[in-house]
């Protein structure tokens, strides 16, 4: 029986009590599941019943009520923007790292000092002390890791071994004596547990969640001196050096695991992309631990640096493959993307000027009242030879789509196009609405997702004008060159600079791969841990 139907259960005795003997007893029916497939039909023996009963039925309601609730709490959870999985290939690269981590971290045990007195046939009774015992190697020649469903992580060590050197000195009847002794400790073996969870902050966190040691053999050499003769009461120093190996091994253990712990404080749950933005990655849901692999769902949202606002929008589920080529899969959503289109467009971010400097110098094309006169008559008779101001401002979020092997992105706005005056005053000319589908590709770059965009469509319609009615159409090369040539080389320079991704302090992304999938963009990558 589950601790849900210990829990039901101990509701439903309950309950009996509390209704026993009223006219509401046989709704307790109503209640389904556990409650009602355990309710016995009874004579009603009485038709009244007392206010205290009925306020003792209000409580078990209550508590029934409650109870549900929490219970199917535990099955709710939060879509994440990004979802992280790591699989055994990541815990066997993070094996051999960690083992010569925690190598170092057991040499550095320290073994106290051994004093005692023991017996000797013909000698009698000898007086001894063991003293500078250091550890000279520590090998962990067999060690194995993984993953532990539904806690985390199992490392299990075995065949291990320890060569300690030391002094002795020992006293008997009027004769002291001393020397050097080789101790080798074989058969060492130690299993790990490492709780996986997620901490106040929404990052990961790692615990230990279990150690054992067991210690093989012990065996002594002393040298020097008569040390044939000590050699006989060597067995009384194995247990107390052996006690003091066992107290200090886990507890290293666990310190290894503390310095794993600290990297991952360090990790950052939000970081500001730009003065526009900042995009959090906090864990949204419990760390999801299977015995094949392990599933962290990142918040992955930007929001605007000036106002923390959700958008209108939900992330959708993130799936992942069950391949583990790879040690590490992302899978972001195009929620991911299309909440950074919210946050910039909210900050205002989606608005551009474009002057006639920012046009190529050897472009034939100029952004002044004579290019636009060819077209447009009425703009050189009204404002000869003048420059040109275009104002762009998005009317809503861009809004990105992912299909498999393709990412397009739908942006509208409008254009607002002014003469420059001699006084550097605007005289409007005419307002466009404009309609633009794009291309992306997207790569990794130092731990950063960067892309790039290209022009795919782009519709004009006329909105208003203040130089009389012409056709769009006769614009439309002049707006794909300036799309081309000024607007999408400023957002590509941007997005070149890329968004950071979660990361660990001195882990990298190596030769990491990127498939584009129906709503999700996947990325499968190894990794590597270095200074």
């Amino acid at each position: 029986m589950t601790e849900l139907d210990l829990n039901l259960e101990d509701v439903c005795k309950k309950l009996d009590r509390g209704l026993e003997g009223t006219e509401v007893e046989p709704k307790k029916e109503k209640l389904g599941g556990a409650c009602s497939k355990r309710t016995d039909k009874k004579n009603l023996k009485s038709p009244s019943h007392s206010v205290g009963q009925i306020e003792k039925i209000g409580k078990m309601v209550w508590l029934v009520t409650v109870s549900l609730l929490l219970l199917s709490s535990h099955t709710l959870c939060t879509n994440p923007g990004l979802k992280v999985r790591v699989t055994q290939k990541a815990l066997d690269y993070g094996r051999q790292v960690g083992v010569q981590v925690l190598r170092q971290k057991l040499r550095q045990i320290q073994i106290p000092d051994v004093s005692g007195e023991t017996h000797l046939p013909v000698i009698g009774h000898v007086k001894y002390q063991v003293t500078g015992m250091h550890i000279n190697d520590f090998g962990l020649p067999q060690s194995a890791i993984g993953f532990y469903a539904g806690t985390g992580i199992k490392l299990s060590i075995s065949n291990a071994y320890i060569h300690i050197n030391g002094n002795w000195r020992v006293k008997y009847l009027f004769i002291s004596d001393h020397g050097s002794f080789d101790l080798s400790v074989k058969g060492l073996s130690i299993s790990e547990a490492i709780g996986m969870t997620r901490d106040e902050t929404g990052r990961p966190a790692v615990h230990s969640a279990g150690c054992t040691a067991y210690i093989g053999s012990l065996d002594i050499k002393f040298h020097g001196g008569a040390s044939w003769l000590y050699n006989l009461f060597s067995s009384s120093l194995e247990d107390p050096i052996r006690s003091s190996l066992i107290q200090q091994i886990c507890p290293k253990v666990s310190n290894a695991i503390n310095g794993l712990e600290e990297h991952l404080r360090n990790m950052k749950v939000a970081s500001h992309v730009d003065k526009y933005a900042v995009i959090e990655y906090s864990l949204v849901n419990p760390i999801a631990i299977t015995n094949k692999f392990m599933d962290l769902d990142f918040k992955g949202e930007f929001y605007s640096v000036a106002k923390h606002e959700e958008p209108p929008f939900k992330p959708p589920q993130v799936p992942l493959s069950e391949q583990t080529d790879h040690m590490m899969y992302l899978g972001l959503s195009d929620f991911f993307a299309n909440s950074a289109g919210f946050a910039y467009y909210r900050a205002g971010a989606l608005n551009m000027n474009i002057t006639d400097d920012m046009i190529p110098k050897q472009s034939p094309i100029r952004l002044n009242t004579s290019t636009f006169g060819a077209v447009i008559p009425q703009v050189e008779k009204l404002y000869p030879n003048m420059l040109m101001l275009m104002s762009f401002h998005a009317n809503q979020q861009p809004v990105l789509k992912v299909t498999p092997n393709n990412i397009t992105i739908q942006a509208s706005g409008a254009i607002n196009t002014f003469a420059i005056l001699p006084n550097s005053s605007l005289a409007p000319l005419f307002v466009l609405d404009i309609s633009a589908s794009v291309s992306a590709q997207v790569a990794i770059s130092k731990m950063k997702l960067i892309g790039s965009l290209k022009l795919n469509r782009l519709l004009l319609s006329l909105k208003h004008s203040d130089v009389g009615p012409f056709k769009v159409t006769i614009l439309q090369g002049l707006l794909n060159f300036a799309v081309k040539a000024v607007v999408l080389p400023k957002i590509n320079e941007r997005l070149a600079t890329g968004f950071p991704l979660p990361n660990v302090d001195h882990l990298s992304f190596v030769n990491p791969l990127i498939k584009v999938n129906q709503d999700v963009l996947v990325i499968a990558t190894d990794i590597h841990y270095g200074s």
